[in-house]
């Protein structure tokens, strides 16, 4: 039900701005490189001890083409550790392609939607020294807002989530991610 709402209000807001003016920014083509501070939670399938307490803080280094408003991002995650209660010690890196829709909602504004693949690898650092890792991998939906401060940089604002309950995966559900960062559009 959660999803059919969320495509509902996707669908409106993108006709909405198909009605209004296409602004000119949103029709050119362009490359843009970029990056985003992420901060990405974890959920887990059931209370296993490799569960962390906190979440990972990483930056990601962002790539992508965009032409009238739809394109493709390419990204690469990287986290700082965190640890949990028994001391075991974790990182968390991650890449991905995204396929990203924009729609203008003023001259500088754009909401952005986004759908692509995501894979994920998980170290974790046991305290008797024991090491597993684990890579898993699954569809990755998100929404967010773009402004543009002047005419070639952006700022952008996204919530990602990621499923992972796809591929072979004992401890891991999905990932919840927020980030904040910077295009440089060319």
């Amino acid at each position: 039900m959660k999803k059919q709402i969320l495509i509902t209000i996707l669908s409106l807001l993108f006709s909405i701005s198909a009605i209004n003016n296409t602004y000119a920014y949103s029709d050119r083509s362009k490359i843009y490189i970029g990056a985003d501070y992420v901060y990405s939670d974890i959920k887990y399938k059931n209370d296993t001890i490799y569960k962390m307490d906190d979440g990972y803080n990483g930056v990601a280094p962002v790539i992508g083409f965009s032409s009238y408003g739809i394109g493709l991002e390419v990204w690469y995650l990287f986290s700082d550790e965190a640890s949990n209660q028994f001391d075991y010690k974790s990182k968390l890196s991650g890449y991905g392609a995204d396929l990203v829709g924009e729609a203008p909602l003023t001259e500088n504004f754009s909401l952005i939607v986004s759908l692509g693949l995501a894979e994920y690898t998980f170290k974790v650092k046991q305290p008797n020294g024991w090491n597993f890792e684990q890579s898993v991998s699954g569809p990755r939906f998100g929404i967010g807002l773009q402004y543009e401060i002047i005419p070639h940089i952006a700022l952008r604002g996204m919530f990602h989530y990621t499923s992972l309950n796809t591929g072979e995966t004992d401890f891991y559900d999905g990932i919840s991610e927020f980030s904040g960062g910077v295009r440089f559009l060319f």
